[in-house]
């Protein structure tokens, strides 16, 4: 499964994680955006909380190979696709996933940036799973969906995903967070369209807050409305 650890080693330098807004997922838009606009002064990380539709979205890289996103959208009753701006594999949506968008103006203390994003939503996420008793890590959950460097595991399974992506002094993560067990359905997606890549999807690799924190109440609603409230501060420091 890779190593785990609680920050990775470049994750250095002042943050402030705060969600700024919830939007709704719009699945006749293909081809989803970046919230540029939501990046405040540096080293303060807005969230944008996205509520997903059912379908399947596609790594930036991964789109651009010839004749995959044809083979995704063959798969036997995939309600729809989509195409992510960062990078990644294969995530899926619906109600049992909330996503996000985070976007922050890089600190000029942030030595690697894409360390520091990662660093400052895992801190926020681990504050936050703390009253559960739950522990997050960093690293990469293999034969877990979209399985990459910082996936957010528990026990070493994966619980959350982020793709990057950087441009003009700034940074954007965006990923999803599983909310509900993986159901048949979105297994039997996960699983078609990571075997067009030779990659395994096993459910015993993967969780959800539900699973995890043995709180059955937990809805992607539930889950938007807790994390508005929750914040992170760290000092450069840290």
């Amino acid at each position: 499964m890779g190593a785990e650890r609680t920050a990775p080693p470049g994750a250095t330098g002042a943050a402030e994680v705060r969600v700024v807004g919830l939007v709704d997922e719009d699945p006749a838009v293909t081809e989803t955006p970046i919230p540029w606009e939501l990046a405040g002064p540096p080293g303060r990380v807005a969230v944008q909380l996205r509520t997903t539709v059912p379908r399947i979205t596609v790594g930036v890289g991964l789109a651009r190979r010839p004749g995959l996103l044809d083979a995704v959208r063959a798969i036997p009753g995939l309600p729809g696709l989509a195409t992510s701006p960062v990078g990644g594999t294969f995530v899926a949506g619906g109600p049992g996933w909330l996503g996000l968008s985070a976007i922050a103006a890089i600190p000029p203390d942030a030595v690697w940036p894409i360390d520091w994003m990662v660093g400052a939503l895992h801190g926020w996420l681990r504050e936050f799973l703390e009253p559960w008793g739950v522990r997050l890590r960093i690293g990469r959950v293999a034969r877990a969906w979209c399985p990459g460097f910082s996936d957010g595991q528990v026990d070493g399974r994966k619980l959350v995903g982020l793709g990057f992506r950087i441009a003009g002094g700034r940074i954007a993560a965006r990923g999803v967070l599983a909310v509900r067990p993986l159901d048949l359905q979105d297994l039997e997606w996960l699983r078609a369209s990571h075997a067009l890549i030779d990659l395994p999807v096993d459910p015993d690799r993967c969780t959800s807050l539900e699973e995890c924190t043995g709180d059955g109440s937990w809805t992607a609603a539930v889950a938007a409305a807790r994390l508005r409230r929750a914040t992170y501060v760290r000092s450069a420091a840290a």
